[in-house]
């Protein structure tokens, strides 16, 4: 379909297609270990089975709720998979330091777990809930970064943190949203760190679409056309793999094209494009507010 947001590829997914489907032998993750964070639910247990279908050796589930975990881990059981369950928050260092310790060497880190404080004005809002997207959107990668980089495979490892589209838009499209869209705005930016201060790294920030999940609704968006959450799904899975290096450190959204995408790989590579940055930097001098 036509891009109903600005693209950098033609063509607009909404649901999966060949070339990022688990099953094509281009996209087997046989002998990887992967970690999953927020996998009982939504596009979490979406990933976990996507991965489970590419063939990864080792799948380790991570939750707040064992209850949900163990529905995701029973929908594995009969794939090629080894599958554990780790019960811990992602922002508490203790519980995290476990589930380190479950992976041991690792190939593939999917940082999906999120929270969403109920939307508000900033001046109104609970402090204890807004802050906790911090918390869980942020401190949980400082987290992940200390415990997990140490142990990421010395021969390339990758790490993707879900974010949200909608960090590219001014607030008054996304009112009441300032916790999550700066905290995701935040990890964006971190993501692009970590890729820089780790060679052996992969990095990148992936929206995952529109996807009809709990904490979409809680967020108060409507209206938005969704998409199918096998989608992210199947495109992390496609994207976790070397030919995809010229996306490091890049803010990638699931809809795009990824033949198109490869077909710009110099271009992308070599620019800033896909990162955040400051609207019009560098500055041609007549744009320099110096000189006005």
């Amino acid at each position: 379909m036509e891009p109903p947001f600005p693209s950098p590829t033609r063509t607009w997914h909404n649901d999966t297609y060949a070339a990022i489907d688990p099953r094509h032998p281009s996209n087997s993750r046989a002998g990887k270990t992967v970690i999953v964070t927020g996998a009982g639910s939504g596009v979490g247990r979406e990933t976990a089975i996507a991965y489970a279908v590419a063939g990864a050796e080792h799948i380790i589930l991570v939750g707040r709720t064992k209850s949900t975990l163990l529905e995701t881990q029973k929908l594995l059981l009969n794939g090629p998979s080894r599958i554990s369950v780790c019960v811990a928050s992602v922002s508490d260092l203790e519980q995290m330091k476990s589930v380190a310790e479950a992976a041991g060497t690792w190939d593939i880190f999917i940082l999906n777990a999120g929270h969403i404080a109920k939307p508000s004005k900033i001046h109104e809002a609970d402090m204890s809930d807004w802050w906790a997207s911090y918390e869980t959107n942020i401190k949980a990668i400082l987290i992940a970064a200390q415990l997990f980089i140490p142990n990421a495979n010395p021969s390339g490892a990758y790490m993707l943190g879900v974010t949200a589209g909608g960090v590219v838009l001014a607030p008054e499209h996304v009112a009441g949203l300032s916790a999550y869209m700066t905290s995701k705005t935040a990890q964006i930016k971190i993501m692009e760190w970590l890729g820089s201060e780790n060679p052996n790294l992969f990095t990148a920030s992936v929206h995952p679409g529109v996807i009809d999940t709990k904490m979409l609704r809680d967020s108060g968006l409507s209206g938005l056309p969704y998409d199918k959450a096998v989608l992210p799904a199947h495109f992390m899975v496609w994207l976790t793999q070397p030919k995809t290096k010229f996306l490091k450190s890049k803010f990638i959204w699931v809809n795009w094209d990824v033949d198109q995408l490869c077909e710009q790989e110099k271009q992308i590579a070599e620019s800033s494009t896909m990162t955040i940055n400051s609207l019009g930097w560098p500055y041609s001098h007549g744009d320099d507010p110096r000189t006005n």
